[in-house]
């Protein structure tokens, strides 16, 4: 597709180049100045003194022409700027004379045709200014579009991490759930085994009562005897106080427990429903985002519009790396947790991911919009939810969402060499922690890809991309 200016340049062009054949066309007009008036109704003007030339323009009757040269049955003509032949026949063509044409009918033609080509540029000049206002629009409007898919990528992005802690703190809860269940369980049975001593006790307390305290205590056989019968029933006495009173303990403990395992039940529903909830956000977010996706890949204007966004993401990936790496610089080289540095290395790294290249680090053609592109490392394609792992220990200087790469985290290994990696869907390390070479740092996901789960994997070196698969070990 031509641009604007491509358009308008050609237009200037075609207007230039009739006007010189206008003026061409007057100086062999000078040199054989025969005229001839079209009297057929309609006659082709071709590019070649034969019928089987293609057909230039169809000449109506009456129509003024100047006569060059005569070949073989066919005139060689000059109309409006333009050369062709049309047959010499009396029916066609009238020769109306051989004189020399005045220097004012030749003026007054070729004012007659400026005039003509002035007018039709200064329409395609009034056209080309509507399209670029159109255009204009037109590319706002494709930009808001390429942004709302960054805007449901980070609405989307949210509701999974709302998701996330949801379920997280569900799984809590329902562990809390049934601890209390169990403890309470625990309560009901010591409460009933203490219930059918105190039934027991009540009992025998009656008929203590009935004997009366005073016979037990007097038929002892002895002193020690009567003296030991009061030590063993106080004992006996104060046992069942102590039972009494745990039953009485347990049974409010019991109380207190039954009352937060309610409240517990309570918020587990809550949670239930905000879990159900963001479950429905991210399936309408994920509906969003593939009709956008499909629409961006149908349409033209749409596709290269991402394009150009993608474009724009990784100079801003560029800018970050490059503040990153001077903070980096300023607050000194990281602690090295191995033995050997980040370069010794190189070509032995394992695949940060288990997955698929099917994009590749350097300049790329586009074969549809015909232009080359830089890519700054290479694309991964895995599935879901698959573990991303460092592929070199570090300090992570970099964790969160970057338009056109989602949720990214940037890993500095020291000697100046850092690894990005980007379309991540959970992040499990934050700016600032330290990380072991095959930690897992991230999952596979989906976030500002284009082309669905996939892993953009990136080596630097003072900030500038390099080959990564120059660093990973082969096979």
């Amino acid at each position: 597709m031509l641009s604007f200016s491509q358009t308008f340049s050609k237009a200037l062009i075609l207007v230039v180049a009739t006007v010189l054949l206008i003026q061409h066309s007057a100086e062999i007009q000078a040199s054989q100045p025969q005229v001839g008036i079209i009297t057929a109704s309609l006659l082709h003007l071709r590019t070649g003194p034969n019928q089987a030339y293609p057909s230039l323009k169809i000449l109506r009757k009456g129509t003024k022409i100047r006569i060059l040269e005569q070949i073989d049955g066919w005139l060689k003509i000059s109309y409006k700027g333009q050369i062709g032949y049309i047959r010499n026949r009396e029916r066609y063509v009238n020769i109306i004379g051989t004189g020399i044409l005045t220097d004012k009918q030749l003026k007054a033609d070729q004012v007659n045709d400026i005039k003509s080509f002035r007018e039709k540029a200064k329409n395609i000049s009034l056209q080309i200014k509507k399209g670029e206002t159109e255009v204009q629009m037109f590319t706002t409007k494709e930009l808001n579009i390429i942004d709302n898919l960054n805007h449901i990528d980070l609405a989307l992005n949210t509701a999974r991490k709302k998701a996330s802690e949801s379920n997280t703190d569900l799984i809590t809860l329902e562990k809390q759930i049934s601890e209390t269940t169990a403890v309470s369980k625990d309560l009901v049975k010591k409460i009933e085994e203490n219930e059918i001593y105190a039934a027991k006790r009540l009992v025998s307390l009656y008929k203590l009562n009935w004997l009366g305290r005073l016979n037990v205590l007097a038929s002892a056989e002895s002193l020690f005897n009567l003296f030991q019968r009061k030590k063993y029933l106080e004992l006996i006495l104060s046992h069942d106080q102590n039972t009494r009173e745990n039953l009485s303990k347990n049974k409010l403990e019991l109380q207190m427990l039954l009352f937060r395992l309610n409240t517990q039940k309570k918020e587990k529903l809550s949670l239930e429903d905000d879990l159900e909830e963001q479950i429905q956000i991210m399936a309408a977010k994920r509906a969003q985002r593939a009709s956008l996706l499909d629409d961006i890949r149908s349409k033209r204007t749409l596709e290269k519009a991402a394009i150009e966004s993608l474009k724009q993401a990784a100079k801003d990936l560029n800018i970050i790396i490059k503040s990153l790496s001077s903070a980096a610089a300023a607050s000194g080289q990281i602690k090295k947790n191995s033995p050997k540095d980040f370069t010794s290395l190189k070509g032995l790294l394992n695949m940060p991911v288990r997955g698929k290249i099917v994009d590749y680090f350097g300049p790329y053609k586009n074969r549809k919009f015909n232009v080359v592109n830089f890519r700054s490392g290479i694309v991964i394609q895995a599935d879901r939810g698959e573990p991303i792992r460092t592929v070199f220990g570090g300090k992570i200087l970099y964790a969160s969402w970057l338009k056109g790469y989602g949720n990214v985290i940037i890993v500095d290994h020291g000697d100046n060499y850092y690894t990005v990696y980007a379309h991540t869907e959970e992040l499990f390390a934050s700016k600032g922690d330290i990380v072991e070479k095959g930690q897992v740092v991230a999952t596979v996901g989906d976030t500002g890809s284009l082309i669905g789960p996939s892993l953009h994997f990136e080596v630097r070196h003072h900030g500038k991309p390099v080959d990564p698969l120059k660093w990973i070990k082969k096979g």
